[in-house]
């Protein structure tokens, strides 16, 4: 009977887990995941949803893992296509995966533009109007975060729909009011939008006990934390964590290498999967997991935590 009762439970371990996992190769992308860009085929881009619908409106996709404190979504932007400047009443995070992306950030009429690289990130401040732009040589691939569940419609300052085309693509500011990012200025604006801007080549490490680096993206040390932390961590080959559990959500995305992550139960039942570059894991609140690197190089991976309060785990070495 024992036996058999510890199979019932690795069975539902397993399926649990399994509705955990959303898979890039899986995703179809969804070209009609923004109503307002139907008909400008200036607007177009694609929404590939793995927590939650982000900013499109699509909340009902089954094919989406359920959202509590944040949302995330990648978007496909070709190349010349730009999004319209609009603002939301929460913070949203943009990671470039791949490709250059141009945000910009209106200040009073006034755009300043700043352009990011694979794992730059902004953290677009609450109300603060911002547009983007893929003006580079090859698509861009970006992971998008909002930090709320079912976010509220974008407010829309410029729009082809109703203002001036040409007005709408700069953003609303011609060319003698569009400034590019000056991170040594002692304008205060430039400074905002400086300290909302994390870039990979400038972040140092910090080593965790546990064997693994950490460069922090959302939270002391990145962008100012509102409703999650954001750390890109690195984990060498061989190296992995004790089980640990959270009260509120945590989310892998796997930007380089293999990831396994593990969960347990009451019972001692431990189900893994591993995954790969653009995977997401999400581990519900209170779930006991781990990760570990059984590939055959380093691992990099996003983890999101659904509070802005600083790192209370405990990190042990497996």
């Amino acid at each position: 009977m024992s036996a058999v009762l510890d199979r019932q439970a690795g069975s539902r371990l397993a399926t649990a887990m399994r509705a955990h996992v959303g898979r890039f190769a899986e995703k179809i992308p969804d070209w009609d995941a923004f109503p307002a860009s139907r008909g400008f085929p200036e607007l177009e881009r694609a929404q590939l949803r793995f927590i939650g619908a982000g900013g499109s409106p699509k909340v009902g996709d089954p094919n989406t893992l359920p959202a509590d404190h944040f949302t995330l979504s990648m978007v496909h932007q070709p190349v010349g296509k730009y999004a319209v400047l609009h603002a939301h009443e929460v913070e949203e995070a943009f990671l470039v995966l791949a490709g250059v992306l141009t945000v910009t950030w209106e200040y009073d009429g006034d755009i300043i533009a700043a352009r990011l690289g694979p794992k730059d990130m902004v953290l677009h401040a609450t109300d603060r109007p911002h547009g983007f732009r893929n003006a580079g040589v090859d698509p861009v691939l970006v992971s998008i975060m909002v930090g709320k569940a079912k976010p509220e419609t974008p407010r829309y300052l410029f729009h082809p729909k109703t203002h001036d085309a040409a007005l709408s693509a700069m953003f609303g500011a011609p060319p003698e009011k569009t400034f590019a990012l000056d991170p040594a200025s002692s304008d205060p604006r430039h400074r905002e939008l400086a300290r909302h801007i994390v870039r990979y080549s400038q972040q140092r490490p910090h080593w965790d006990h546990a064997g693994f680096a950490r460069l922090v993206y959302i939270g002391d040390g990145g962008a100012p934390a509102g409703t999650y932390r954001k750390d890109l961590l690195r984990l060498p080959q061989q190296r992995g964590v004790r089980a640990y559990q959270r009260d509120v959500e945590d989310a892998y995305l796997v930007l380089e290498g293999c990831l396994t992550v593990g969960w347990e139960d009451e019972h001692g039942v431990v189900e893994q999967q591993r995954l790969g570059p653009r995977d997401v894991m999400l581990n519900p609140a209170g779930r006991r997991h781990w990760f570990r690197n059984d590939g055959f190089g380093d691992a990099e991976f996003m983890m999101v935590v659904g509070s802005p309060e600083p790192e209370t785990v405990q990190f042990i070495a497996a």
